[in-house]
C-alpha cells in the first residue's frame, strides 16, 4: 500500500519535472522548508487527541479517569468496513482481561472441533485459522514446530503491523503440526512469540505521534492541481486486523479464524475487537474472576463505537471442578455481571469446561482434543468441547453458511 503510494508520488513529480520544472522545484523547496514545521505541528495534535482521550474528567465532585487513547478521534475505518463485517466469514474472539482462564484452552480445542466435526458448503473440512495473539505463545508452543516458532519478526508481529495483505495472510499461514496427535487437517496457524510485545508498542507510538510527510507533501501537490490521496485505513491503528481480515484471498481460502487473545486491552486486543465478528469470553467461576468479566463486559460496551458489528456469544465457565454443584458460584457471577453496562449470557452448565489433567498434560504439547488417546477421559474431553461448540455454532449461524456437520466415525473418532 505504501508502495502503491510512493510510485504514484514518484509519478507526480517526474511528470511535474518534465512539464513544469519550475513547479517541481517549488515543491521540492516547500517540502524542505515546511517538513520540520509540518511535523512539529502534526506531533503537537497528536499529543492533544491522546491527551484529551485519557484525561480525567470531574463527575459528583471526584475524578474519572477518562475512556482510554483508543477512543480518540477521529475513527478511520477502512473503506467498505461496514459491508466486509456484514458478510464476513465467522471471526470468533476469545477474550478476557484476566489470565489463568483457559483462553488458549478453549481456542486450539473449538479450532480442532470445528476443523474435525464441520463440513464446508464444498463438502470439506472447514479451514479454520487460528491466531495467536498473545506474546507468550502459548499456543504457537502447541501447534508449530518449534523452527518457525521462533521466527522473528514473528507472523503476528507483521499482522498487527497490517503488513499482510494482498493475499500475504494465506501465503504464510502454518498447517498444525504436532506430534502424537490425529490429523490436524484444515486447521492452519499465525504462531507469535515474545517480540510481538515490542511489535504491539512500536505501532502504537507511530500511531500516537505519526512522523509521515504524506499528507505535507498531497497538501503541496494540490496546490498545482495534483493528487494522491493517501490510504486512509494506514492512519488507523485499531482496523489494520480487519483490513488483512477483508483481503478477498482470506475470505476464500478459510470458513472461520479463531483468535487467542492476550488478556490485557493491548494494541492486539483492540485491533480483534474491531476485527472479530462474535467473542466468547471464558471465565474461572471465583469471586476475583467474576469481578474482572463484569469489567471486561463494560470495556467491551465503553468500545462499541469502535467495534460496531461484535456479537457476544457469551461467557462460558473454564476450569470448572466435576462432580461439583455450581448454581452458587453461577449465581455469584450473574449478580457481578448486573453491575456492568453490557450483560453477557452466562451459557448453559452442559458446555461449561472442567478441569482435566488431560488438558494440563497436553498444555504446551498439542491439542488435547486431537490426541491419538481415544480413552474414556479423552472422550469426555471432546463431549464438553463439543457441546461448547454446537453452541458457537449456532450463535454463528451455520444453517444460513452452509456448514453441515460431520457424523463419520471410525472407532468413536471422525474419519
Amino acid at each position: 500500500m505504501f508502495v502503491d503510494w510512493l510510485w504514484r508520488l514518484v509519478t507526480q513529480v517526474v511528470d511535474l519535472l518534465i512539464t513544469q520544472p519550475a513547479a517541481a522545484l517549488a515543491v521540492v523547496i516547500g517540502f524542505g522548508l515546511l517538513r520540520p514545521i509540518y511535523l512539529a505541528y502534526r506531533a503537537m495534535s497528536q499529543i492533544g487527541i491522546a491527551r484529551r482521550a485519557v484525561e480525567r474528567r470531574p463527575h459528583k465532585g471526584v475524578p474519572v479517569e477518562g475512556a482510554g487513547f483508543w477512543l480518540k478521534q477521529p475513527v478511520l475505518r477502512p473503506d467498505g468496513y461496514d459491508a466486509h463485517m456484514q458478510s464476513s466469514i465467522p471471526v470468533l474472539m476469545i477474550g478476557s482481561l484476566k489470565g489463568g482462564v483457559g483462553k488458549t484452552t478453549l481456542a486450539s480445542n473449538l479450532a480442532a472441533h470445528f476443523a474435525a466435526r464441520w463440513k464446508n458448503p464444498k463438502g470439506g473440512r472447514l479451514r479454520v485459522l487460528v491466531i495467536d495473539l498473545d506474546f507468550q505463545g502459548s499456543l504457537s508452543t502447541m501447534t508449530v514446530s518449534s523452527a518457525s516458532r521462533y521466527t522473528q519478526p514473528s507472523k503476528a508481529n507483521m499482522l498487527v503491523s497490517g503488513e499482510l495483505f494482498n493475499g500475504k495472510l494465506v501465503q504464510i499461514a502454518e498447517p498444525l503440526t504436532q506430534s502424537g496427535g490425529r490429523d490436524g487437517a484444515g486447521l492452519s496457524i499465525i504462531p507469535a512469540t515474545y517480540d510481538l510485545a515490542t511489535a504491539e508498542n512500536r505501532v502504537l507510538i507511530e500511531w500516537l505521534f505519526p512522523q509521515s510527510e504524506r499528507e505535507l507533501l498531497d497538501g503541496l501537490l494540490r496546490l498545482l492541481g495534483r493528487k494522491i490521496t493517501p490510504i486512509r485505513s494506514q492512519a488507523d491503528l485499531r482496523y489494520k486486523l480487519a483490513e488483512t481480515f477483508h483481503d478477498p484471498a482470506v475470505q476464500a481460502n478459510f470458513d472461520i479464524i479463531i483468535i487467542d487473545a492476550p488478556p490485557r486491552l493491548t494494541t492486539a486486543h483492540i485491533q480483534a475487537l474491531c476485527a472479530s465478528t462474535h467473542l466468547l469470553i471464558p471465565t474461572i467461576l471465583d469471586q476475583l474472576s467474576g469481578d474482572a468479566i463484569a469489567r471486561y463486559a463494560d470495556q467491551i460496551a465503553l468500545h462499541k463505537s469502535i467495534s460496531p458489528y461484535l456479537e457476544i456469544i457469551g461467557v462460558v465457565g473454564t476450569v470448572v471442578p466435576s462432580n461439583v454443584s455450581l448454581r452458587s458460584q453461577i449465581e455469584n457471577l450473574e449478580a457481578r455481571l448486573t453491575e456492568a453496562r453490557l450483560v453477557p449470557h452466562i451459557l448453559p452448565e452442559a458446555c461449561f469446561i472442567h478441569q482435566r489433567a488431560l488438558y494440563r498434560d497436553t498444555a504446551g504439547e498439542q491439542i488435547a482434543y486431537l490426541s491419538e488417546s481415544n480413552s474414556q477421559g479423552f472422550r469426555d474431553l471432546r463431549v464438553e468441547v463439543d457441546a461448547l461448540g454446537r453452541i458457537v455454532a449456532e450463535a454463528i449461524n451455520w444453517q444460513t453458511r452452509g456448514w453441515r456437520p460431520n457424523e463419520a466415525r471410525v472407532d468413536g473418532w471422525l474419519e
